[in-house]
């Protein structure tokens, strides 16, 4: 699988092994110097680990599926759809891996393992990866599918800046009640532009498959609930949220270091909005989208250390609210309702949280 032509030629990879270059563009290597540029390519070395990472989060939907069923009444299943739907999202975060062949050693592999994780998804891999190359290639311009998204969220719209309440309210909670799911439905059923009828045809057999699998074991029902369901309802609205923490307010900044916002927070929010470290750390993948996900944390440390521009890298402590370690930096929320107080467009200011620690 090729890299988006964005990225600069790198030395040819050993064949059917995935390269170890950064995948850095001209622009982001000219900003980040070709000191640190080298030493983030020592964390660019073949992944052993994938599979596991994928079991890891199946066997966790199938735990929380399990325990939602022992419960039973409504709580029981509630709870398990909500935290399911965290695990989809962490499973789409694999699949981004795949997109950026560093989930498994070889690219047929990163194939393999993408084509079935966004068919399990609802979605096809190759519209995916394609928009997702536009994503890096053409961040910020009206081609980026993240700032189509954007735009038809009506994040602009409003016209005077919301309060954080009414931010969550207005843009992620009532999205999530009609506007997100209609989507996933939509993408669920239908075949995209970028798709072949082929593998539309396999994504299809492969949820008849499961389908049948259950049908002998009377689990159709609970496939459904414990799949479906949330697959509709739940990491739509996750995917929402950590999107919106990735770019929302710098997205149309022509700076490449200051498009793209990174965040830490305490145990369970890194765990329900962090999966895979990708969304947390997202301007170090947006310069370095080979690095894995597992070395992200120590490619910050080594930006941190060597980038002289470093304090002016957006980074919030917290995502909804301020933690108490940091009470001197803004949350996410916090950051994305200063930035668009000063109107989108590429001449607004850049305004950057103080990098975390």
């Amino acid at each position: 699988m090729g890299s988006p032509a964005v990225h600069s030629v790198q030395q040819p990879a050993p064949r059917g092994r995935t390269r170890n270059g950064t995948g850095a563009s001209g622009p982001v290597r000219k900003a980040l110097g070709p000191r640190l540029i080298a030493d983030l390519e020592k964390l660019c070395g073949r992944p052993t680990v994938g599979l596991f990472d994928v079991f890891k989060d199946l066997a966790a939907v199938a735990f929380a599926a399990g325990v939602g069923q022992l419960v039973g009444h409504v709580v029981g299943p509630l709870l398990a759809i909500c935290y399911i739907g965290v695990r989809q999202r962490h499973l789409s975060n694999l699949a981004h891996e795949c997109v950026h062949s560093k989930l498994m050693a070889t690219r047929w592999g990163n194939r393999l393992v993408g084509y079935a994780l966004t068919a399990l998804l609802g979605e096809g891999f190759l519209p995916y990866r394609s928009t997702h190359y536009v994503h890096h290639a053409k961040l910020g311009s009206d081609d980026d599918p993240m700032f189509q998204s954007y735009k038809a969220g009506n994040i602009w719209a409003a016209g005077t800046v919301p309060s954080r309440r009414a931010f969550v309210l207005r843009f992620i909670v009532y999205g999530g009640l009609w506007r997100l799911p209609k989507t996933a439905v939509r993408t669920l059923v239908t075949k995209a532009p970028e798709e072949t009828w082929r593998a539309l045809a396999a994504r299809a057999m492969l949820w008849a498959a499961v389908i049948a699998a259950c049908w002998p074991l009377d689990a159709v029902a609970p496939f459904l609930l414990y799949w479906l369901v949330p697959l509709v309802f739940v990491r739509p609205v996750v995917t929402w949220i950590t999107d919106l923490g990735n770019h929302a307010g710098l997205i149309e900044n022509e700076d490449v270091l200051l498009q793209t916002r990174g965040w830490s927070s305490h145990w369970l929010t890194r765990h329900l909005l962090g999966g895979h470290l990708d969304d947390m750390y997202h301007p170090v993948h947006h310069w370095c989208p080979q690095i894995p996900w597992r070395r992200l944390p120590e490619a910050r440390a080594l930006a941190a250390k060597h980038l002289e521009r470093w304090d002016e890298v957006p980074w919030c402590s917290g995502y909804f609210f301020r933690r108490r370690s940091t009470p001197g930096q803004p949350c996410v929320i916090e950051d994305i309702l200063a930035r668009l107080s000063t109107g989108p467009g590429p001449a607004r200011p850049a305004r950057a949280c103080s990098a975390a620690a």
